[in-house]
């Protein structure tokens, strides 16, 4: 006979293959990604029990070691250096450069059809940081840089490139409350930002004009700042399998911007989240805003052995919510898109850092894949992971890489 959590397993992956074949369009916008949640198809909202709490459910920064095995000192990760591309950067790099700087109309409009399926993706990013107690509460500070690179060819213009490029500078620092059983906790976690960002669309003949692409991005860059406020909340019900559920508000509202333009539902709208206020070349560029994004989820732990268990979770993501006028969220994301669904097994003990782990799951309807490795101080992370990049109906899959290496002491 089949035991229970064999049962569990098979239903996971039944309803993965589901999910699988209803992906739609659109990208949501992400401002900082970490490695780790993306390979389990980023349903860390009733997981986070390590450092990515801070980006995902701050109450998790209460779960990264025993209740009674805290030192003042839990953890320091440095550099904490995390590096992106997606599979069709390279293709795109060379169709640009071997017509680029054609005058010959036809064979820029050519080479733009070709790189409609080929976008460019890069992103980089460093956060060290340190956990440890102040008051008797899990604690963390750090420090990051990040910055994301996107260039497609334009859906209705093929000769467009839609171009972002986001850099983003801040600090955080966050604090958790448990209760003695460790089985109720509750955390918060404040940003600062300061952002420079440049969105608009860039002829394709452009993009190899190094001087004059730089100049155009200088002229027509965003750069503002902000002060953000993530919430979460977890409680686990009960030992065995370690159900737990979990509860996140990043960007929890600290302003509205008026008449922004919402890039799903297309419609001009009252959003609320962590709004950015400084010199804006473009008004309408979609990072201004940091909207709301209300989260919720469940995971449970089954133990296949004393030394192998897993973690099965499931998400939702972006759910929206409106009070009178104010949109706390962004409204039109379609439901696959708010779903997020993963395994991750592990060996050791569920309540401590794995040494470790691999994963797989869906985000936003694409499959995603991801494993941790710990060599003394030494931590790997990687995932895969897709997004969809179109602006019409049909899906178009932009598949992405992330490697993380820290040293952790």
């Amino acid at each position: 006979m089949l035991r229970p959590h064999f049962w569990a397993f098979g239903m996971f992956c039944f309803g993965m293959l589901v999910i699988s074949t209803l992906a739609r369009a659109q990208e949501i916008p992400e401002s900082f990604t970490p490695v780790r949640p993306q390979g389990i198809g980023g349903a860390f909202t009733a997981i986070a029990n390590d450092e990515n709490a801070v980006w995902t459910n701050p109450a998790g920064l209460a779960r990264g070691t025993k209740p009674r095995g805290r030192s003042a000192i839990n953890l320091i990760k440095a550099p904490n250096i995390i590096i992106g591309a997606n599979t069709a950067s390279r293709n795109f790099i060379q169709g640009v450069s071997s017509n680029s700087g054609s005058q010959d109309v036809g064979m820029v409009a050519d080479q733009a059809d070709t790189l409609k399926d080929k976008p460019f993706w890069a992103t980089t990013a460093v956060f060290p940081l340190i956990m440890f107690e102040a008051g008797g509460l899990p604690s963390v500070a750090g420090v990051y840089s990040s910055t994301t690179l996107q260039s497609v060819v334009d859906d209705d213009n093929a000769e467009l490139a839609k171009t972002t490029a986001i850099s983003d500078l801040g600090a955080v620092y966050g604090m958790s409350f448990t209760d003695k059983s460790h089985s109720i906790s509750a955390g918060v976690v404040a940003r600062y930002v300061a952002r420079y960002a440049y969105e608009d669309k860039i002829p394709l003949s452009d993009l190899k004009k190094g001087k004059e692409l730089q100049s155009r991005i200088k002229k027509g860059s965003n750069r503002s700042s902000a002060l953000g406020v993530d919430l979460g909340f977890l409680w686990t019900v009960a030992d065995f399998w370690f159900p737990t559920i979990g509860v996140s508000m990043l960007n929890a509202p600290t302003g509205c911007k008026e008449d922004y333009l919402n890039p799903f539902s297309k419609k001009r709208e009252k959003v609320c989240g962590t709004v950015f206020s400084g010199n804006f070349e473009n008004p309408e560029a979609i990072s201004t805003v940091d909207p709301t994004d209300i989260r919720l989820g469940l995971s449970m732990t089954p133990r296949f052995s004393s030394k192998l268990a897993a973690r099965v979770a499931l998400d939702l993501h972006h759910l929206p919510i409106t009070v009178g006028d104010a949109h706390y969220g962004l409204e039109g994301i379609e439901p696959i898109k708010q779903l997020h669904a993963g395994i991750e097994l592990f060996v050791g003990n569920p309540l401590e850092r794995s040494p470790f782990t691999v994963g797989m799951g869906l985000s936003q309807g694409y499959f995603t894949f991801g494993t941790t490795v710990e060599v003394g101080v030494i931590s790997l992370q990687f995932s895969t992971y897709g997004r969809d990049i179109s602006s019409s109906s049909t899906p178009k899959e932009d598949r992405r890489m992330l490697l993380g290496l820290s040293m952790d002491f």
